[in-house]
């Protein structure tokens, strides 16, 4: 294999992991959510339909904003176009809730869901803002200990 389909097969695995983790990981907020709703409002079952078309939009947005380049989880500041990115897909995912009937057409809920995930968006990028942090750390302290050890050696 060539150095450059290596490196582009490299690159489109680095996003499409990307996006797989962002996706699971905004599923299962939405999933959440709407479990919590199920339960308050007594129903015991949840849509196996609904739950489909959850995480088809969050597949959906992940890669949208992929290929748009509003990762706003790796940037260190939230912009103005991290936060028309975050807002548009809350917007997104709180109308998605009203017309694919999760919440039954409540439109109180479908806008306290649409809160609730600008909130998701924001812990999401607090905690990547945290790991980055701890990442670079350790790798500042490895190349630390690796320049020691080169000095060490000479």
């Amino acid at each position: 294999m060539s150095k450059k389909i290596k490196y582009l097969f490299e690159c489109y695995l680095t996003k499409k992991i990307g996006v797989e983790i962002k996706c699971c990981l905004m599923f299962f907020l939405i999933l959440c959510f709407y479990c919590i709703y199920r339960w308050i409002t007594n129903f015991n079952q949840a849509s196996i339909l609904h739950m489909l078309e959850m995480v088809l939009l969050a597949y959906l947005i992940g890669w949208i904003q992929n290929l748009l380049h509003y990762d706003f989880d790796e940037v260190d500041a939230l912009r103005l176009r991290e936060w028309v990115s975050v807002i548009l897909s809350s917007l997104v995912y709180a109308v998605a809730g009203h017309f694919g009937g999760w919440f039954e057409g409540n439109i109180v809920v479908c806008i306290c869901f649409g809160l609730y995930m600008v909130c998701a968006y924001l812990c999401s990028y607090l905690i990547y803002k945290i790991k980055r942090t701890i990442d670079a750390k350790h790798l500042n302290e490895d190349l630390q200990r690796f320049q020691n050890r080169l000095k060490d050696e000479v």
